[in-house]
């Protein structure tokens, strides 16, 4: 999971999680595709303790993120995001074919 991720990094974590190549190009709304593989199947990626909404893209196919906001504002938010936990046995079970 991405929160377990960013508390894992030390130092910057936007260019640990996203592909150099793609820290220059935002994505505002969600992109058809992946520029990578192609596929269609792109989620968005809330992170506790960020940004209230989707902060990053992410292809399901191949697991690359893309950034919805620039690099600098991203990095911002995923630094506000370290020290938050949560235990992932207080979820609540949800069948895959439940997920949104």
């Amino acid at each position: 999971m991405l929160e377990d991720l960013v508390d894992k990094i030390s130092g910057k974590l936007i260019s640990q999680l996203v592909i150099k190549d793609d820290l220059d190009t935002v994505y505002k709304r969600r992109p058809h595709s992946c520029p990578h593989c192609h596929s269609s199947e792109i989620v968005g990626i809330e992170v506790m303790g960020s940004f209230e909404d989707i902060l990053l893209w992410e292809c399901e196919s191949c697991e690359d993120y893309f950034l919805k906001f620039d690099k600098v504002y991203t990095e911002k938010e995923l630094q506000c995001a370290k020290g938050y936990w949560t235990n992932i046995n207080d979820w609540g079970y949800c069948p895959k074919s439940q997920y949104n």
